[in-house]
């Protein structure tokens, strides 16, 4: 099975992580990890005023301060079983795309878990994922 874990550096992602790893009978082993990074996009208001270049490079640098310590994790881990989908735009859209180009049979993502009214007042990238997919989610808080 492909398991598509979406990571953003953050204490949420890493609990998400280590996880896994404590469970890597279940999760890791014999699996295909697809580890996903979406940047926030840069608007087009912004991206037209600079060079391509700049931007490929805005993008190369913000997916590294979040993918490097990932690929560190699984290096230290002994898990080669996984690949990088590194991404930009808006981030539950692009978990969901990234999901279905995997054909992810199960999505992990960390929370930080706000409670119902904290969701329903400030919305989360966990609850769109988990209404707009037909695929089994995994939330670590």
């Amino acid at each position: 099975m492909k398991i598509l874990i979406a990571v953003d550096g953050s204490a949420y992602t890493r609990k998400a992580l280590d996880y896994l790893l404590a469970n890597r009978a279940m999760f890791v082993d014999g699996h295909q990890l697809v580890v996903v990074h979406v940047c926030t996009g840069i608007s087009g208001h912004v991206a037209r005023h600079l060079s391509k270049e700049l931007v490929t490079d805005y993008y190369a640098e913000e997916n590294a301060k979040v993918l490097d310590p990932v690929k560190a994790l699984f290096a230290e881990s002994g898990v080669s079983n996984y690949t990088i989908d590194s991404r930009h735009g808006h981030v539950a859209e692009e978990i969901l795309k990234s999901a279905a180009a995997a054909q992810a049979g199960l999505i992990v993502l960390g929370t930080h878990g706000h409670g119902i009214f904290g969701r329903a007042l400030m919305g989360s990238v966990a609850t769109k994922v988990v209404a707009e997919t037909n695929t089994t989610v995994m939330l670590v808080q």
